[in-house]
């Protein structure tokens, strides 16, 4: 019995080691990889950290990982009154730096109430707030659009003014805007503001000096007259007076209505020969006329508009007129009066 007990101990003991031995072994964890906390925290100087590396994660990774947060948008109006604030506030901000990049901004706005806003302001803070009339500048946009109507209103800033006129209009809107920057400065400046007439096309060149001139003559008259004098080119010299004399004709200085059929003098042009005649008075009436020396034509009836082209003529001519003062009789002489016409002159 004891003999058999040995050999079986002994086989199972063989038969153990011979397992221990076969016994294949399992790879290690993830987690048995991770490094000890203290040997990471505190390395020594001679031996790198040990590193691990998992499936889940990059083969590289950023030293230091930066986010950065969203930049702030301003809030977008919702609203049309809202909506019209903000345009306010930005294109007063615009106003006051590059004036060109705020014009081309404004152009940019499909909206007309909000271009319309986004001008106005601009124009507004240009000009100090130094506007035109509302009724006026109404007007000018109904006549010549919403751009050039507000273009206008920088007439007095002529480099601002052909700047608008160049970003923001064009035909008969661009010319109506170059032409105010003209007009307000042939008085102080009349060389520069003919010279605009260069910016406008070609064919349109007769018409906008014309207007300059009419413009001009109604203002100073004598300036406009005088300015014609230095013209060499006899066309243009004799268009530019016809522009003066369309405002300031050449005649005697009456303002005339009509009453019972016939002119009568409703007002004296101060300066004219009229007024220095000392024949002819507010409420007189005019029953005939003669040109020079020639017959008398009675003047009832005929239209206002006859009248005062036959009353005009050129300079240092005579004109004959019959006239009955105010609250004359019915059967009352009238007087012949001598007048020599001269350029009828305005100065404001």
């Amino acid at each position: 019995m004891k003999v058999a007990f040995t050999l079986i101990f002994l086989v199972a003991a063989v038969a153990t080691v011979v397992v221990l031995i076969h016994r294949p072994v399992s790879p290690p964890s993830v987690e048995s990889q991770q490094p000890d906390a203290k040997s990471v925290i505190a390395p020594s100087d001679s031996l790198s950290p040990p590193q691990t590396v998992s499936e889940a994660e990059p083969l590289l990774k950023p030293s230091v990982a930066v986010v950065e947060a969203p930049a702030e948008k301003p809030a977008v109006a919702t609203n049309k009154l809202d909506r019209l604030t903000q345009i306010r506030e930005t294109f007063r901000a615009l106003a006051g730096g590059d004036k060109t990049n705020a014009l081309r901004a404004a152009k940019q706005i499909m909206d007309e109430t909000e271009r319309e806003t986004a001008l106005l302001t601009l124009v507004t803070e240009w000009t100090q707030g130094d506007l035109s009339l509302p009724r006026l500048r109404a007007q000018r946009i109904a006549n010549f659009g919403l751009e050039a109507g507000l273009g206008i209103e920088l007439g007095k800033y002529p480099e601002l003014a052909l700047l608008w006129a160049n970003e923001l209009t064009e035909g008969s809107g661009r010319a109506s805007v170059i032409q105010q920057a003209a007009r307000l400065m042939v008085n102080s400046d009349p060389t520069a503001a003919f010279s605009f007439t260069q910016l406008v096309p070609e064919a349109d060149r007769r018409s906008f000096s014309d207007a300059l001139f009419a413009y001009w003559a109604d203002k100073d008259t004598a300036a406009a007259m005088k300015w014609t004098e230095q013209l060499t080119d006899a066309a243009e010299r004799n268009a530019a007076i016809q522009a003066v004399r369309s405002i300031a004709p050449v005649g005697i200085g009456t303002a005339l209505g009509m009453q019972d059929g016939y002119p009568i003098i409703n007002q004296l042009v101060p300066g004219t020969p009229a007024e220095r005649s000392g024949q002819l008075h507010v409420g007189d009436r005019i029953v005939a006329l003669a040109q020079g020396d020639n017959v008398f034509v009675d003047l009832h009836d005929l239209p206002l508009s006859d009248i005062v082209q036959t009353i005009r003529g050129a300079p240092n001519t005579l004109v004959q007129l019959q006239v009955l003062p105010a609250g004359a009789a019915p059967n009352s002489t009238p007087r012949t009066i001598s007048i020599i016409r001269d350029q009828i002159k305005f100065k404001k």
